[in-house]
């Protein structure tokens, strides 16, 4: 038998296995997110998620890079520098025509937009960057002198967010932080000379919403008016997003019908919480 062959044969169960392992551990329910240290409140979302952030990984060691990088190529390539409009088209080819990513796509990018020119945003925070997308639409939407404070935990994304927002013309206006943001929030104004934020974009981990928009309420972030915004609260993470700016008397909510990214059919949501609870939470300190 040709050792090639032999090789092959050898080798395709132990790596099956092997991956297979992986995902056991990826779909541990009460897992410490084990490729980052991670609290559980900030762990990756449940269900077939998993699956795909697997599927993307076994690529990447297909071709020797990652998404990221893939990515980046064809945008740079295939975009005009300072030109936002040919930065985002290339991105939405890359996605419908190539590979999926976890960007909020062309459809979602609509409400975003709509979202963040009624807000009129002067200082705005957005948690999940990963690969500059939804940056980008809110620049574009955000008043001339408006800034942009954006939080991407995995340093990858960050690094390649930077070049996809400068290439987009906004490097100037938009911050790319790479950090948790829990680390980020209770140090916004010391840090980052944050008073308050006219409007938050949720976008991480999706388990991490509600606490972390507690941190923001319990520091004084979020004034009377101030809008927090989030995306995917249909997913299974994020549920409990919707049921607590509803119930707990400080917001006013709207919700958004949306497609889920680039999955044609695949139905999600998006909701908007306009924040009425300033007095409520005025001298408390952030505990969270």
């Amino acid at each position: 038998m040709d050792r090639r062959l032999y090789g092959t044969l050898v080798a395709a169960p132990v790596v099956a296995v092997g991956l297979y392992a992986y995902y056991l551990k990826y779909r541990t329910k009460n897992r410490l997110f084990f490729m980052l240290n991670v609290p559980i409140e900030h762990a990756v979302a449940p269900g077939r998620w998993r699956l795909v952030g697997l599927l993307v990984r076994v690529r990447n060691f297909i071709y020797r890079n990652t998404i990221q990088d893939r990515l980046w190529n064809y945008i740079e390539a295939r975009s005009e520098v300072g030109n936002a409009d040919s930065v985002l088209a290339a991105f939405d080819d890359y996605c419908y025509n190539y590979e999926w990513t976890w960007a909020i796509g062309d459809k979602k990018a609509v409400i975003l937009a709509k979202v963040v020119q009624e807000a009129k945003p002067k200082m705005m925070l957005e948690l999940g960057t990963f690969l500059g997308y939804s940056a980008i639409i809110i620049a574009q939407n955000m008043p001339p002198d408006g800034k942009l404070i954006t939080v991407e935990a995995f340093p990858k994304s960050a690094e390649i967010a930077r070049k996809i927002i400068n290439r987009a013309g906004y490097g100037d206006k938009v911050t790319v932080i790479n950090a948790f943001s829990y680390d980020v929030i209770p140090n916004l104004h010391h840090d980052y000379d944050v008073e308050t934020l006219d409007m938050v974009f949720l976008d991480h981990f999706m388990e991490g919403y509600v606490a972390d928009l507690k941190r923001l309420e319990k520091g004084g972030f979020l004034h009377n008016g101030s809008v927090a915004f989030a995306d995917n609260v249909r997913g299974e993470g994020s549920k409990g997003f919707s049921e607590y700016i509803r119930s707990s008397g400080h917001y006013e909510c709207q919700f958004y019908e949306a497609d889920n990214g680039y999955i044609e059919g695949m139905s999600d949501g998006m909701e908007r919480g306009i924040f009425k609870g300033a007095d409520m939470f005025s001298g408390e300190t952030l505990g969270l």
